[in-house]
């Protein structure tokens, strides 16, 4: 299986772990210097965004 396959079926799935990591370890104190928090609190943002579009496309219906 091709990684745009994956992608395709799995999309949301991947984002969501993607995001959900970066989070976690921005939310850790010590881990990350903390003026560079910022930059990945809109990286989770933005995977966020990201993994709404790839839902909102999963759920439509292909034309007949």
């Amino acid at each position: 299986m091709n990684p745009i396959d994956l992608f395709k079926q799995h999309g949301t799935k991947v984002l969501g772990l993607a995001q959900g990591s970066v989070a976690a370890v921005a939310a850790v104190p010590g881990i990350l210097p903390d003026h560079t928090i910022k930059y990945y609190l809109a990286a989770s943002g933005l995977l966020t965004f990201w993994r709404g579009f790839v839902n909102s496309a999963n759920n439509q219906v292909p034309p007949q």
